[in-house]
């Protein structure tokens, strides 16, 4: 309970860079001791505010917090505590799960600052994303010491209230506007007249989030005319039973996306057919399928990851699935969604590869010895981050880490295909 997990973590990234190191990584992974359990950080909290010790039971524990809980009007019953104490469950990292974590952190009388924290470091989500008129409201309560009483009354109010959509405004990034606005609130008055106010621009969110994302995927995957361009080179290859004098060089593929640009690379040879038949290769699915190195390494190598142990749930929960991400790339579906968690996780996804790829195909780069390539990566990351309103890296969440931990290998992308394919198959073969 007294293990500083975020130092831990953080240094744990700089541990696995020997030729095993993603079988390593994973084997730090699959020790439930390395990331904190949702029971731990918060019997850790209730320590801190004194509503428990240390050698306070999990059902004592439980039965403080749910009363606590009931104090509050929260519908969140016993059952349920209990297991979260008991490590049997735990709150899914959901849009329809961050009310109850709310309510934790308002029965706790947890203070601004350690809201976050819970969030961030216990909860593995972010805190306060204020896309929406719920977390606005928890936003401003929880910054001048207000109740979960006071929040609820503010939320109906707004609620009832008309909206006013002729006075309402677009924002590039409405999350960082909202925040800001809200800082400078003093009153609950003020705060109802501008959430009204603003009420037609809660309709939508992650607008910022989707425009980097489409401009990824548009990087990522090749336009309608590459993708001509590579159907008449695999019917060349189809002929000759080669790529030799067939796949054009590197400048010369100029729409071809970075995708196909580094398959040109890899395999430059029969195998190249062999990763794009039959493949939409202007498909999301594709994107993923590529991205993750789902076929190259799961049918070359099968039986290794199939005998290995399970993966704890901890971590388990923190790896958006396939279904995820699909979604997140959808236009229809993120611009309506509250699932920060995975779109942030996209973007960590994209980004990576695309920082990557770009640097292993590079043929004339002028690389500064100086800085590590890690480090610019961070440094990069982190700014996109919070231009979308997400938060930086955080060694910690078991996705973050293996993002920090591939970024220190000598090749990133096989490194973090090699780990990321002993989650996913994983999935598959325990469903």
């Amino acid at each position: 309970m007294n293990k500083n997990y975020t130092q831990y973590n953080s240094d744990s990234i700089y541990s696995f860079m020997d030729e095993d190191g993603a079988d390593k990584a994973m084997d730090f992974l699959r020790d439930p001791d390395n990331f904190r359990a949702f029971h731990q950080g918060l019997s850790e909290i209730m320590i801190k505010k004194e509503y428990a010790c240390t050698d306070t039971s999990p059902n004592e524990m439980a039965r403080v917090l749910s009363k606590k809980l009931q104090e509050i009007g929260s519908p969140i019953s016993l059952t349920t505590v209990i297991s979260w104490f008991t490590g049997e469950h735990r709150p899914k990292i959901e849009a329809g799960y961050r009310k109850q974590i709310y309510e934790i952190c308002f029965a706790l009388n947890l203070s601004f600052e350690e809201t976050i924290w819970f969030f961030n470091h216990v909860y593995y989500d972010r805190a306060f994303n204020c896309h929406t008129i719920d977390e606005s409201v928890f936003y401003f309560c929880f910054k001048n010491g207000m109740s979960y009483k006071d929040a609820l009354t503010i939320i109906d109010e707004v609620e009832q209230a008309p909206a006013t959509s002729s006075s309402a405004k677009k924002y590039p990034n409405y999350t960082l506007f909202v925040k800001q606005r809200v800082e400078d609130i003093k009153s609950k008055e003020e705060l109802i007249s501008f959430l009204v106010l603003n009420k037609e621009n809660f309709s939508t969110w992650n607008e910022t989030a989707y425009a980097l994302l489409d401009n990824l995927v548009n990087e990522l995957l090749p336009s309608e005319n590459a993708k001509n361009e590579i159907e008449k080179i695999k019917r060349k290859i189809k002929l000759k039973n080669t790529t030799h004098g067939i796949l054009p060089e590197q400048k010369n593929q100029k729409e071809w996306g970075l995708i196909m640009k580094e398959i040109a690379f890899e395999f430059p040879n029969e195998t190249f057919l062999e990763m794009i038949e039959k493949k939409n290769i202007r498909s999301k699915n594709f994107l993923l399928e590529t991205i993750l190195g789902l076929k190259q390494i799961i049918e070359t190598d099968k039986e290794r990851f199939i005998d290995k142990m399970s993966i704890p749930d901890v971590v388990k929960a923190n790896f958006p699935s396939r279904k995820t991400l699909s979604d997140v790339l959808s236009e229809s579906k993120v611009t309506q969604s509250k699932s920060y968690d995975s779109i942030r996780k996209t973007i960590l996804l994209l980004e990576f590869y695309r920082f990557w790829c770009e640097i292993k195909i590079a043929t004339d780069a002028d690389f500064d010895d100086e800085i590590p390539l890690s480090d610019v990566f961070f440094d990069e990351m982190n700014a996109t981050l919070q231009e979308c309103g997400y938060e930086e890296l955080y060694a910690g969440n078991p996705f973050d880490w293996i993002i920090m931990c591939s970024a220190q290998a000598d090749d990133p992308l096989w490194y973090f295909r090699e780990c990321m394919s002993m989650i996913l198959l994983n999935e598959r073969t325990e469903s």
